[in-house]
Order: structure tokens, then C-alpha cells, then sequence
């Protein structure tokens, strides 16, 4: 199966808010565009409303610095759940986003 058109798009949104959201600064974070701000803000909308551990899961995959593939065989090791779990996760999380920004 294809990837979306849309999933680079919205890995890149999530990096970005997994790293400011690990970085304990978000009261000051400062963005550097209107565009950063409302990718921020959809994927927030959108990680707000899963269960703790589904957000937690996204945060650590996406706020590690390695491939997402080697991330999300890390973090499953660590949550011990399966990778298929997670890759089916992040599917269904991607188009949220996508479609909470307007992408689709």
C-alpha cells in the first residue's frame, strides 16, 4: 500500500511537537512562523483527545532522534506492545492530523 501524500507532511509536525513537548518549554515556546504554530496546534488538538498512552507512545517515537522505524521498535520493547499496534496507531493518527490541518 501507498504512503499518503500527506504522511512526510505530518511526521515533520510531529517531530516538531514531540520535541517541543519533551522539551518541557512549552509555556515559552516561540514559533517561528504562522504556519509552525498551526501545525503545532492541530497535532495538540488531535493528541489531546487519546488515551495517555497512545500520546505517550507518539511523543517517543516522534521525539527521538533516530529513523521512526528503529523508534517505534524501541518504544514498542519498552511498552511491550506489539510494532504492527503502533505502525496501525500512527496510520489512523497521521490522517487525524492531516485532516484536522486541511490537508485532506
Amino acid at each position: 500500500m501507498a504512503k499518503p501524500f500527506y504522511a512526510d507532511y505530518v511526521n515533520h509536525m510531529l517531530r516538531f511537537y514531540a520535541r517541543t513537548v519533551k522539551s518541557e518549554d512549552v509555556m515559552g515556546l516561540k514559533f517561528t512562523s504562522e504556519v509552525d504554530e498551526l501545525n503545532w496546534r492541530s497535532v495538540n488538538r488531535v493528541l489531546h483527545n487519546l488515551p495517555e498512552l497512545d500520546k505517550y507512545i507518539i511523543i517517543e517515537v516522534f521525539g527521538r532522534g533516530d529513523t521512526l522505524a528503529d523508534n517505534i521498535y524501541e518504544v514498542s520493547k519498552e511498552v511491550v506492545i506489539n510494532q504492527d499496534v503502533i505502525w496501525t496507531m500512527l496510520s489512523k493518527i497521521t490522517y487525524q492530523i492531516a485532516k484536522e490541518r486541511g490537508l485532506v
